[in-house]
């Protein structure tokens, strides 16, 4: 196999179409995070690939073979692609084992069968019944389910999002040394951004139908293509202004930025550094998370931003304190996208 390639893809369900356009590659053994909101036609991208619902126009091809075009429509069970569904959806009446082995050949069945789950971590297991497993255990199942045929594609729906926050971060590590670990090619969809940037060789922000932007997570996160793509991937503290030469002038003082003209300057909270130079502020609130907390400021102008602290609380509600950017601000022409 050579990847997944989706060129100009057009579908939808009525007159207007829901993909408009869409243009995708993921590499031989990569994994990219299709990202968007409800309504971006994420669901819809992932039904077409899997060949549940016809293309308009455009092309999508796996390897050399093509799977849809507009004339050609290669079924479900022809496309070489294995499917992890959001709730995992396995077969009740079937053991782990049985799951996982159907639709093997009986010869190759047991060998394949243990060596997926050895992979997924659930060697053991082979004798349980969905029933008995967590919702963790379900979906590293669906995904040894997914693997076991040698398909050319893994696509997931959104897999990790019934899953509370320690096992869904597990889950996440594991299910991407799984894939590297078979060499598979998969396509992931979702509305979570941590998921995205932290799961993905590449990510591609779909919006209205379109792709706004394709990169490396790093990338989409600190060089976005507009403001849209910007306050959707993360945090962001924005503040209406204009550049001149170069600099801005903020309630945060003033900051270099590239472009010139009235539009937005976005900072993420965690380029907010606390104390030493900068401007003052006062502390109107503390959210502690754990692994960080989120210090809520009030500048002098009464406007209020956030700022990403991690390791000792330096401040408590109500303490004056000066705060400073540290790092490039970025900076959109014109208004929001």
């Amino acid at each position: 196999m050579s990847g997944l390639r989706i060129d100009g893809l057009v579908a939808g369900y009525g007159p207007e179409p829901v993909l408009r356009g869409v243009d995708l590659d993921v590499p031989d053994g990569g994994l990219l995070a299709v990202l968007g909101p409800s309504g971006c036609g994420k669901t819809t991208l992932l039904r077409v690939l899997a060949g549940f619902h016809p293309v308009r126009s455009g092309r999508i091809a796996l390897g050399d073979k093509v799977l849809a075009d507009g004339s050609v429509d290669v079924p479900p069970e022809r496309r070489g692609i294995g499917i992890v569904p959001q709730e995992g959806a396995l077969f009740p009446h079937l053991t782990v084992a049985g799951n996982v082995g159907f639709g093997l050949p009986r010869g190759r069945r047991h060998d394949r069968v243990a060596e997926l789950l050895e992979l997924v971590g659930l060697s053991g297991f082979e004798d349980r019944m969905p029933a008995q497993l967590s919702g963790g255990q379900r979906q590293r199942v669906a995904l040894a389910r997914a693997l076991a045929p040698r398909p050319g594609v893994v696509l997931m729906d959104e897999p990790f999002s019934s899953l509370d926050a320690a096992l869904r971060d597990e889950l996440r590590a594991d299910v991407r040394a799984a894939l590297r670990a078979f060499g598979a090619t998969a396509l992931l969809v979702t509305h979570d951004q941590e998921e995205a940037l932290g799961v993905a060789d590449r990510v591609a922000v779909l919006r209205g139908g379109v792709v706004a932007q394709l990169g490396a997570p790093h990338q989409v996160y600190t060089s976005p293509a507009d403001l849209g793509v910007a306050l959707f991937v993360g945090e962001a503290v924005t503040f209406a202004g204009e550049a001149r030469d170069g600099v801005a002038e903020t309630p945060l003082g003033r900051l270099a930025v590239e472009g010139d003209g009235p539009g937005t300057v976005l900072v993420r909270p965690e380029q907010l550094h606390l104390g030493g130079e900068g401007v003052p502020a006062t502390v109107a609130d503390v959210l502690f998370h754990g692994h960080d907390a989120t210090v809520l400021l009030r500048l002098a102008d009464g406007t209020v931003v956030r700022s990403r602290v991690q390791g000792p609380l330096p401040v408590r509600p109500g303490d004056g304190t000066s705060v400073a950017v540290a790092g490039p601000a970025l900076f959109f022409a014109g208004g929001p996208a």
